[in-house]
């Protein structure tokens, strides 16, 4: 049968022809080699890109939003785009007492979300074995049109998704919050994250984002 697996413990040599080993609940065991993404970065499907060091001041959502740091999967891409991670430390010690989070924006063209004036480009650079992104854009400057977030009655509601927050207005050193989604939030072509706080407008902050890049 092509499904048997071997239940126990094996002894193999390399050039063995074996069963894959099974559990005694009917469960095949597997070890892992590598990382998660080891694949999709040896193929050059992982990249990330950063805002400079000084960072940028994340602004609160809003309907109209000065986006501060974009990744948008542009319509033309031919690639879904499955977020990573995504990294946010404050540059001095006083914090904003806020929470922080992505605002997702889907089916931009259909729904007048379309960003505008998009400037200052944060550069997709390959965090595995070469690569080019495929049409995906991060900018530290975007302005975002009819922002799809909760309680704007002129646009439909599409999501925040939260990251986390800072509960205290001083720290030792930089504060830091990192997000990893474990292939929880994906982007199809024509879709956008915006970093946004939920209550004020951060501190200036450092970001980064990572994400691997999908044939449609």
């Amino acid at each position: 049968m092509f499904n048997e697996i071997l239940v126990g413990n094996q002894s193999n040599t390399d050039g063995d022809v074996v069963k894959a080993r099974g559990g005694k609940n009917g469960d095949q065991i597997v070890s892992g080699l590598h990382g998660n993404y080891y694949e999709s970065s040896r193929r050059g499907q992982v990249y990330f890109a950063s805002t400079v060091i000084a960072g940028v001041v994340v602004p609160v959502a809003a309907a109209t939003l000065n986006s501060k740091f974009t990744l948008w999967n542009t319509a033309a891409s031919g690639v879904n785009v499955e977020l990573i991670s995504i990294f946010m430390m404050t540059d001095t010690a006083t914090t904003v007492v806020n929470s922080h989070a992505l605002m997702v924006q889907r089916n931009l063209a259909s729904s007048g979300g379309i960003p505008t004036t998009v400037t200052t480009p944060c550069i997709a650079l390959p965090a595995g074995l070469g690569g080019v992104s495929a049409g995906v854009t991060v900018a530290a400057q975007a302005t975002l049109t009819n922002a799809q977030i909760p309680g704007v009655a002129t646009a439909p509601y599409i999501g925040v998704w939260p990251i986390g927050g800072y509960g205290a207005t001083t720290a030792d050193g930089g504060a830091d919050l990192t997000h990893n989604f474990d292939g929880k939030l994906v982007l199809a072509p024509d879709s956008l994250v915006a970093l946004v706080g939920t209550v004020a407008a951060s501190g200036a902050a450092f970001c980064q984002i990572c994400w691997a890049e999908y044939p449609v």
